[in-house]
């Protein structure tokens, strides 16, 4: 059986570490809505909120055989004077099919059909870069030192880094071996920055968060925060999360016009947990329900 390189471990921890961060990104970014009544009626919601993730753009469709379906949309033919596509085609694995643009419901991530997906890869790849720096950090204070030596000696350093890096004392001895003379020590100094990086990883975090829009004010601060920081906060959580919300909520009215004469089978709406989360870290008495029901969850566009 092969022997792991300590360059490949560190390989495989760093791919670990990042796709630990992605994951852990996508999932928030692909659960903040919930749609009531599409998977009822034979569309899928889970599927739905992963196209707009990763394409950022989907339709809502209603084929002769399978019935009614939200799947991955591209732009078919031309576009209209609105820069809109006059044909979609709506496909998934094992189904391809062209509809016109008035007989399907075209259903955008946000107003530039932009997939969060690039966004939440960037993010991932900053939050594990801090991370991997940490470990770094952290075992620079177990190995202070650098040791010094000739060929004959390389074997007994190696040995000596495993066994601190193993938690495990050094002592090293012989009345034939003059150490001044075989090994030198030398101090790296490494500063202890865990506690900058630990900060630096929390304002990062929060800045991903409130691009998703979700309230995340007093995250990284051990004071309350005053009044008028988390009213802005709390503006721009709205903003952002509006960004996604308004054109999901464009897709609703559209789908219940077209295909149910106007009856509201199909709702948008927060993720009552995430909804339970913003009401516990919301500071300054400002009521995050208030905030959401009347800048986001108004009918007026």
């Amino acid at each position: 059986m092969r022997k792991i390189k300590e360059t490949e471990k560190a390989m495989i921890v760093n791919d670990k570490t990042y796709l630990q961060y992605f994951d852990r990104l996508s999932l928030i970014a692909t659960s903040i809505f919930e749609w009531e009544g599409l998977d009822e009626i034979g569309g899928n919601s889970r599927f739905l909120e992963q196209t707009l993730f990763k394409y950022g753009r989907a339709c809502f469709v209603k084929d002769e055989k399978l019935g009614f379906l939200s799947i991955c949309a591209n732009p078919s033919d031309k576009l209209n004077v609105y820069n809109l596509p006059t044909k979609i085609e709506a496909w998934s694995i094992g189904y391809s099919k062209q509809f016109d643009y008035d007989k399907c419901v075209y259903i955008m991530n946000n107003e530039m059909q932009m997939p969060t997906l690039p966004i939440i890869k960037s993010f991932a790849y900053r939050l594990y870069e801090i991370e991997r720096t940490t470990d770094i950090n952290v075992i620079a204070q177990k190995t202070p030192v650098l040791l010094e030596g000739d060929k004959g000696t390389m074997l007994t350093l190696k040995n000596a880094y495993m066994q601190f890096s193993g938690n495990m004392p050094f002592m090293f001895g012989n009345k034939n071996y003059n150490l001044n003379e075989k090994i030198n020590c030398v101090k790296t100094e490494a500063p202890y920055i865990v506690d900058k990086l630990d900060e630096h990883k929390a304002r990062l975090w929060a800045e991903i968060l409130t691009f998703l829009g979700i309230n995340n004010a007093n995250t990284d601060k051990k004071e309350r925060l005053i009044t008028d920081e988390v009213n802005s906060n709390n503006q721009l959580v709205a903003f952002n999360l509006n960004n996604f919300y308004k054109t999901r909520k464009k897709a609703c009215d559209e789908i219940n016009k077209m295909f149910f004469d106007g009856e509201e089978k199909i709702k948008i709406k927060l993720n009552e947990k995430l909804i339970d989360l913003l009401n516990e870290t919301n500071t300054g008495g400002v009521e995050s329900g208030e905030i959401y029901d009347n800048y986001i969850f108004d009918d007026e566009e």
